[in-house]
């Protein structure tokens, strides 16, 4: 690959091809439990807790307060979260990894349906240190950001859990999604997305909804409404360079608008749909 980047890659897997593309031996996604909180109920996001065991976070798309909550892995309503100094626009994708305070989430403002956005906006927040019941309130740091080349309308947040390298993966009407990643965020900054590639899917079309790069940086999750897909990935290697690989496709569950999806310490992954009580979907996997 060029390390300028001056060409992109079209990124596409051949389907049904002689060697098969390495995958997690994974059980077929099952109904563990459903998400008890009725005020989370357009869920676009979720992320596996740093620090706790069976914890994961969430957040509703545009319409909602600048929050996200706590849950079990089988849905349990465990907090609530403010963001203060933000505003919820269309967050699309939440994230944890590294950052200056240890574990962070960012929260990706980055949709933009009617592609007028001119600017758009990362949140990082410190991991909660402890969960407790009832409503907390969060200090948060504002990345913006712009792109290139117009507005885009995105729902796919990928941060490398070690780097902390944000990209970011378009939601394509037709034809590829565009990828593109950031330089190191800067707290209060103005940064300019780089276009880096593009990406067709193994089947379907390009309407990426949302990703998950697992916690020890060894595989990706892609998904779209329908579909999900898996990127090998090693610690060593950018999101970017992994998504211009092979993909191979694994089981997801029949899901209201399915859009987010979370690898889960274990090497297992959990994935969600929109309305009320939506059910809480979990394969296990024993390998990668």
């Amino acid at each position: 690959m060029n390390l300028a980047r001056q060409s992109f890659v079209m990124i596409s897997v051949a389907v049904g091809c002689a060697d098969p593309i390495p995958c997690p031996d994974c059980a077929a996604p099952t109904n563990v439990g459903a998400v008890t909180n009725v005020e989370l109920a357009e869920i676009s996001g979720v992320a596996a807790s740093g620090k706790f065991g069976d914890v994961v976070y969430a957040h509703n798309d545009s319409g909602d307060s600048a929050r996200f909550f706590a849950l079990s892995t089988a849905g349990a309503d465990l907090a609530t979260y403010e963001v203060q100094n933000a505003s919820n626009k269309d967050w699309e994708d939440i994230a944890l990894a590294d950052c200056a305070s240890g574990s962070c989430l960012y929260i990706a403002d980055i949709g933009d349906n009617d592609l007028t956005r001119t600017k758009l906006t990362i949140y990082l927040v410190a991991e909660p240190a402890m969960i407790e019941p009832g409503l907390h309130s969060l200090p948060s740091d504002e990345v913006e950001f712009s792109y290139p080349d117009g507005p885009h309308d995105a729902e796919v947040l990928l941060v490398h859990p070690r780097t902390g390298v944000v990209t970011l993966v378009t939601k394509a009407e037709s034809g590829p999604a565009a990828i593109y990643q950031l330089p190191t965020l800067t707290p209060g900054g103005q940064l300019m997305a780089e276009r880096v590639g593009e990406l067709e899917p193994p089947d379907g079309k390009a309407k990426f909804t949302g990703g998950s790069v697992r916690p020890d940086g060894t595989g990706i999750l892609l998904r779209t409404n329908s579909r999900l897909f898996h990127y090998e990935m090693t610690p060593e290697q950018t999101v970017a360079d992994v998504l211009a690989g092979d993909a191979c496709q694994l089981e997801l569950a029949d899901e209201v608008q399915g859009e987010a999806v979370t690898w889960l310490s274990d090497g297992s992954f959990v994935t969600l749909g929109e309305g009320q009580h939506a059910a809480v979907n979990l394969a296990r996997c024993t390998s990668h």
